[in-house]
This record gives structure tokens, C-alpha cells and sequence, in this order.
């Protein structure tokens, strides 16, 4: 950029700006090129390995853990059960306040006591020489149980679930339903089931602790949030949290997963305690695949009248989140039920929703953070009402959608829509789809079985929420927007540091922290160096969750940068005699009255030398603003200060003779606000998309009748690979969020719901009005094979 005194938001970027900061990935090369240090990199001399002993069986009372030949076997060095493991441990805690969402409270031991209460939970570790060795001898424990029934399949649980077994309720509503209905010309119902799915990132969890001669614990994780897992591990350990360190090295993707709250966080540590040798732990695949998340079944239905007016919305659902975990993954159930009625303008909206509690492994959280599967249900529903009416589903969506003058809107659950041009995005989508209205299903093979689907649908994504660590855990009401921070320093040859409270799990953030803070002081990318996920070394703060590393953290660094800079120019001013307001930064070049007058570095050494390097390091906080919608005087309700929004188009030919979908084109026109980095942002949107369309027709955990995962490896859990996905066609309209310094919303979960929607939507109107509705996902080949034969035979599948 030509100079670094933006005023934001008063005078944002110009697109210009933007598109010549396209800077591609930080040490993108030594991602492709395989020199990433990634945590199984990291091996200090005399390292143990640890291995877990989990459950048989999906629920039982635990009599015993013989952990004696396994203890007797070469190599060997501990082993540690439930017994154990509660005199050093204290139970595992949970991050935030569960009351806060109508949830209660609950503890959950490290290692199982007496009961087990999913397969795969936790029983006993082990630590030997090598990671070979040590699942050679957990295989050797024996677990000795009494079998309980277990509670599996949540049909078990829709009627009448028992109290114990209700862990939330969460009802929104708005408008009197039941006279909406009971007046409406037409109302449809559909049932909606959604399968439970993983995040699979290409790198699994792994944790690394070592004790050093004074009591100090460093930890190495593959983690999203390195000061959550230090308050998590002091509260356990019950040590101070200043004794700790957490070092998250580069992460091979994360998706939600790699949050705080699994047990070998802290049973690492106290294994290394306990053998005075640093031990690590990296789970299998197998293990990987053990959680989930998004598992619910909607029954749903919608009133509306004959030009396609939505007037009102009901939705019962029932979500099995698994067994109680302080994972943050369960919270995922009350933002889906939160996230209702989507942009639509809906009078009457009542959702109702049980979070409960089965023998089932504990949901991780997920990328898209439950907003995705409620999306795909009201996306379904708008569907089913324009087939209904004839219609076409984008005009229906149209006569719908919020007006950009009726924003901010609250939804019912308190949950603020803060900006958007809605309209905007859906006739974009549509161009550049090459959609036509009321265009049926083609044959693709006029020869064959092969016909082809449009699908639309629109997305909203509550995004930028945090989560308070430090001082700020109880400084920061509950509903109040938690700060990032930043610490930006310029030493004597002109070199940029940023150090940041927000982490990277392998999107490149760290790349638009650098762009900012080079911005701010008119250098280049070769100067800056960004600093991150080291507790010891960068200031608090949520870490990465919920799209706010740029928006929240980038904020903290433009303010930190912009304080340099201000100093940087007072001293400038000193030194040529011009006005502060005459001096810029461009290219790692002082100008004065734009001409160049020095070199950055030449400055930055005389201020070194004559006030020292304090005057050049800053450190400054950041939080969105409170939210208040159109006419509305009620407070700002938890955690979301933004939401992005976006159109998805997709197009598929779906082969009746064997089920099988083929995504042939994928159309995203997206609205993140201001776009600091477009290359970032539309990588992020593209892997969003590929979620989305492996959720719609692959992705999907299975257990046998017993709770056994049949899911395990890549061979049965199926992820879309390069050949399964069209070449995808992504596009920005920005409506800035007056929320936010930078106007920057959410670009991290945006697509996932949206784009599962699309794929979804499209198989339908391939298959034609005579078939009915899809009520289970993801549409494998033999659930579209279903659907045709219940078209033939005229019944509901």
C-alpha cells in the first residue's frame, strides 16, 4: 500500500489496496515441501511414548484395570488407571459456564473410576521406550467390567429421555406458531436426520510435556488454543498456571478438533511427572476417528401462503451429543437450535431443542460449529415449499430473505445479524451459475440414466466468538465480546515483530497479521515476523476458534502498529523539521511531503540509539463493540459479534441406475466484510466448500449395533478427494460489519452449511418432483437408490 495512515473504519482500504496485498501463504514452502516442524517432529533425548487403554464396551460398571503384564513387558516403563490417576488428578474442567446455555454442570474424571461410559473412553496409559512398545502393552491390560445396556440409537430418546439423560434444553421462539399455522393456507413437515461425521484433519492430536529441574512444565501440543489448555492443565494438576508453558509448533489442520478438553492433555503431563522423562502422545487414526460432532434429527415444518411467504417456522430437535465430555464440541447443539430462522423474515418461530446424553463417543467441535446443519434444514425446508407452490426456489428465497434496511435483526435466540445485502448476494450467485428460472431437471445422457440438479441455498455464520483466559477469565461479564491482543515492535534495523494471541492452526492467518502490521508501518513482507501459540511468549487470548483471527486479532495488531507508527512519525518529524501529519511510511522508506528522506531502518536506528527499544514496542487489546438491533433494547447475548453470509450454487448429475452424485460445478458469492487478504480468504472458502459437499454425499461415522466404530481408517470414513469436486467459482460482495475496526467479519466456518445445502438441494430437484424428500443425510448411492424406490412405489422412505 502507497502509505500507512489509514483511519479505519472512517477511510477502509480501497479494493485497489486490497488486491495488491494478495500475499500468498506464509511459509507456504515448507508446507508442500515437507519441512514443517509439526509436533511428531519434535522428540527430545530419552523421550517415552504413551498409549491409551480404553473401554471394550459401550457402557459397564469397571471392576478392575490389571495393569501387571503389561507393567512386566520389555521396555515398559509406567502405567497408570482411573484409581490411579484421581490421586494426582483432579477431575477435568470445563471451559465455559454450561448455565449460560440452560446446560448443567457436570465433571468428568481423566481416566475412567467406576463406570465406563462410551467404547473407547480412557481407562488406563501407558508409557514405554517407544510408541510401538507402548500400544504393545496397552493391549496387554486387562479391563474388567460388568455390561450395562447401553443407550445408542437416538430414537430411544425422542419420546420421553430420562432426566439424567437431558444434559440441555434450549427453547427460541418468537410470534404466536400455533396460530400461524392453524390460519396458514399451507404448511409442509419434514424430518431431517444428519449423520454424526468427523473433522479428520491430516494431522491427529498430539501432546509432548516435560518437567525441568525446577518444577517447570512445558508442553508442545497440536492445539487451536495454547492458554486455554495452560488454565485446563494447572486447574488438573493443580499447579500454578505461571509454571507452564504451552508451545504449539505448525499444525496440520485442526477444524475444530484440537480444543481443549481431551483427557491425555493433562495425563501426558502427569505421566512425565511420574517418570521424570518428557513422554509424548499421538493418537491413531483409529482414535481420531473415535469423536464426532453434528449428529441431530429435525422435525421440522413451515407455514406459508400462496406467493411463498414463510409465516412461521417449528423445528423439534434431538441432539445426541455422545457422553458428557469438557470438550467444547456439545456447545454445537445450542448455536444450531441459536442460528434459526437463518436471513429469513419469519413472524412466528418456535425451536425446541434436547441436548442428550448416550453411550456414544463425546462430540469434538466441528468446523461450521452447528450453524452448518441449520442452515441445511431451513434451506431444505424453503425448498419443499417453492416445489410445493411451483415455484421457483429462488425467487421463494427473494420474497423472503431480510431487506439490507431491516439490519441489524435480532433472531430469537438474542443471536444479531449486524450487516449484509442479502439481495445482492443471491442475484450474483445466480449470474455467475448461469441459473435459469424454473429450469427442471435435465437429462445429462439422453441415452442413459444420468439426469441433472440445481441447488441454491443462502447461509448465515454467527462468527467471533471467544473464549476469556488470564485475568480476563474473570475480568470479561460472560455476554461481553472478549479482546485479542497484540505486541508489535520494530527493532534497530527495521524489523517488524508481531506477536499475537491468536494461534494458527494451518490456515495462514499468520500471513494477514503481517500484512496488517506492514500496512500500518509502510514495510515489506521480508521485515515482518509473526510470533504465535508460545504462552511464554505472546500475550493472552482465545487462540482460533470461530473466524476472528483477523477480524478480533488483526484489529489488536493495526492498533498496536498504528502506536509505532505514531511514534516512529513524532521522531521523523524531529528529524526533518516536517509536520507528523506530513510524514509516511512506504516500501521501508520515511517520506516527508512525499518524498523519500531515509530509510525505516535508518530511523529505526536513531530512535534505538537515542530512547532505547521500548519506545518501539507496543501492546494493544482488542474487542468488537456491543450489539443493538433496529428499535431493540436488549443486551447483547453471547459471543457472536458478527455474521457473514453467503450463496451457494451447485450443480450434479446424479445416475439413477446406481445412486452415484457428481458434483459438477460449485458457485459461492460470500460476504466476510472487508477482505484484508483475498487469496486467504477464498483458500479458506474452498476447503469450507469441500466439507460441505463430503457432508452432503461421503462423510458419515458409523457403529455397529454394539457402539463398535465401523469408521475408522480413510478406507471406510469417506472424504471427497480432488476428483470428487468441480472447479470451484468464489466470489466477495463486502458490506463492512460496524462491529468491527477493520469492518471484517468471519472466513473461516462460512460454506461448510451453505455449500452442504446447495449439494443437497440440487439431488432433489435431479430426482424430480415424484420422489420424495431426502430425511436422511449424507446421500450416499444407496439412500438415493432408496429415495427412487419409494418414488416407484409411491410411499414415504
Amino acid at each position: 500500500m502507497s502509505t500507512a495512515s489509514w483511519d479505519l473504519p472512517e477511510n477502509p482500504p480501497t479494493r485497489a489496496e486490497i488486491e495488491r496485498a494478495r500475499w500468498p501463504k506464509y511459509d507456504a514452502f515448507a508446507f508442500i515441501s515437507g519441512g514443517a516442524t509439526y509436533l511428531e517432529d519434535i522428540e527430545p533425548a530419552g523421550t517415552l511414548h504413551m498409549a491409551v487403554v480404553r473401554s471394550p464396551v459401550a457402557h459397564g460398571r469397571l471392576l478392575g484395570v490389571d495393569i501387571g503384564e503389561a507393567l512386566a513387558m520389555d521396555g515398559v516403563v509406567a502405567a497408570v488407571d482411573g484409581q490411579e490417576a484421581a490421586r494426582h488428578l483432579a477431575p477435568m474442567p470445563y471451559l465455559q459456564n454450561p448455565e449460560d446455555i440452560e446446560a448443567r454442570a457436570f465433571s468428568v474424571p481423566a481416566l475412567a473410576v467406576d463406570e465406563l461410559r462410551w467404547l473407547g473412553e480412557p481407562v488406563a496409559v501407558v508409557v514405554a521406550e517407544s510408541a510401538p512398545r507402548a500400544q504393545a502393552a496397552a493391549a496387554a491390560v486387562h479391563v474388567r467390567y460388568e455390561e450395562l445396556r447401553p443407550v445408542l440409537d437416538p430414537d430411544e430418546l425422542t419420546e420421553d429421555p430420562s432426566a439424567e439423560l437431558v444434559l440441555a434444553a434450549n427453547d427460541f421462539t418468537r410470534g404466536d406458531t400455533g396460530s400461524a399455522f392453524a390460519s396458514a393456507p399451507h404448511s409442509l413437515q419434514s424430518t431431517v436426520r444428519i449423520a454424526r461425521s468427523s473433522t479428520a484433519p491430516m494431522e491427529p492430536r498430539g501432546y509432548l510435556a516435560s518437567w525441568d529441574a525446577d518444577g517447570r512444565l512445558t508442553v508442545h501440543a497440536s492445539h487451536q488454543q495454547p492458554f486455554q489448555l495452560r488454565w485446563e492443565l494447572a486447574t488438573v494438576l493443580q499447579i500454578p498456571e505461571d509454571v507452564i508453558r504451552v508451545v504449539v509448533p505448525q499444525v496440520g489442520g485442526s477444524f475444530g478438533l484440537k480444543m481443549t478438553g481431551f483427557s491425555e492433555e493433562p495425563l501426558v503431563c502427569l505421566l512425565s511427572r511420574l517418570t521424570g522423562r518428557p513422554v509424548k502422545f499421538v493418537e491413531s487414526r483409529y482414535e481420531c476417528f473415535l469423536g464426532g460432532g453434528r449428529e441431530q434429527i429435525h422435525r421440522a415444518a413451515v407455514a406459508f401462503d400462496d406467493q411463498g411467504r414463510l409465516l412461521a417456522l417449528r423445528d423439534h430437535i434431538t441432539i445426541p451429543v455422545g457422553a458428557a465430555s469438557t470438550s467444547p464440541g456439545w456447545r454445537m447443539a445450542y448455536v444450531t437450535a441459536a442460528t434459526f430462522p437463518s436471513a429469513y423474515d419469519i413472524p412466528a418461530v418456535e425451536i425446541r431443542s434436547r441436548v442428550l446424553l448416550t453411550n456414544r463417543p463425546p462430540w469434538h467441535s466441528c468446523r461450521g460449529y452447528g450453524k452448518d446443519t441449520a442452515i441445511v434444514v431451513i434451506e431444505r425446508l424453503v425448498d419443499m415449499v417453492a416445489a410445493h407452490l411451483g415455484l421457483d426456489p429462488a425467487e421463494v428465497r427473494r420474497r423472503n430473505l431480510l431487506p439490507s434496511d431491516r439490519l441489524p435483526h435480532r433472531l430469537p435466540s438474542g443471536y444479531l445479524i449486524d450487516s449484509g445485502d442479502f439481495d445482492a448476494l443471491l442475484d450474483r450467485a445466480l449470474t455467475l451459475a448461469g441459473y435459469r428460472p424454473g429450469q427442471g431437471p435435465r437429462p445429462a445422457d439422453p441415452e442413459g440414466d444420468v439426469v441433472e440438479g440445481v441447488g441454491i441455498a443462502f447461509e448465515i455464520t454467527p462468527e467471533g466468538g471467544g473464549h476469556p483466559s488470564g485475568p480476563l477469565r474473570t475480568a470479561v461479564r460472560p455476554t461481553a465480546p472478549v479482546p485479542e491482543t497484540a505486541t508489535v515492535s520494530v527493532n534497530a534495523k527495521g524489523r517488524v515483530e508481531v506477536r499475537s494471541s491468536v494461534t494458527n492452526p494451518g490456515g495462514g492467518n499468520d500471513t494477514s497479521l503481517a500484512q496488517l502490521a506492514a500496512d500500518e508501518l509502510g514495510t515489506t513482507r521480508a521485515m515482518v515476523t509473526v510470533v504465535q501459540g508460545d504462552t511464554d511468549r505472546v500475550p493472552a487470548g482465545t487462540g482460533h476458534a470461530s473466524s476472528r483471527a483477523t477480524a478480533v486479532g488483526g484489529a489488536a495488531v493495526v492498533l498496536a502498529a498504528r502506536d509505532v507508527a505514531s511514534r516512529l512519525r513524532a521522531h521523523a518529524a524531529a528529524l526533518t523539521g516536517a509536520r507528523p501529519d506530513r510524514i509516511t511510511f512506504a516500501d521501508s522508506r520515511v517520506e516527508a511531503d512525499r518524498r523519500p528522506v531515509m530509510t525505516l531502518a535508518d530511523l529505526c536506528l536513531d530512535l534505538h540509539s537515542t530512547v532505547g527499544a521500548a519506545e518501539l514496542a507496543v501492546t494493544r487489546s482488542y474487542a468488537p463493540q456491543t450489539q443493538q438491533g433496529l428499535n431493540d433494547g436488549e443486551e447483547y447475548r453471547y459471543t457472536y459479534p458478527y455474521v457473514s453470509s453467503g450463496v451457494y450454487v451447485a450443480r450434479v448429475l446424479v445416475d439413477l441406475a446406481t445412486g452415484k452424485t457428481t458434483i459438477t460445478g460449485l458457485v459461492a458469492v460470500h460476504d466476510c466484510g472487508r477482505v484484508i487478504n483475498p487469496t486467504l480468504v477464498e483458500g479458506q472458502m474452498h476447503g469450507a466448500m469441500a466439507t460441505g459437499a463430503g457432508l452432503a454425499l461421503f462423510e458419515e461415522s458409523l457403529s455397529d449395533d454394539d457402539g463398535s466404530p465401523l469408521t475408522s481408517s480413510f478406507k471406510h470414513y469417506l472424504l471427497p478427494r480432488a476428483n470428487d469436486l468441480p472447479s470451484m467459482v468464489v466470489e466477495h460482495i463486502e458490506t463492512p460489519s460496524p462491529h468491527t475496526l477493520l469492518g471484517a467479519k468471519g472466513a473461516g466456518e462460512a460454506g461448510v452449511g451453505g455449500t452442504m445445502a446447495s449439494v443437497v438441494n440440487a439431488v432433489t430437484h435431479a430426482l424430480g418432483p415424484g420422489c420424495p424428500p431426502p430425511t436422511a443425510l449424507p446421500l450416499t448411492p444407496p439412500r438415493v437408490l432408496d429415495l427412487l424406490a419409494h418414488a416407484h412405489g409411491g410411499v414415504e422412505p
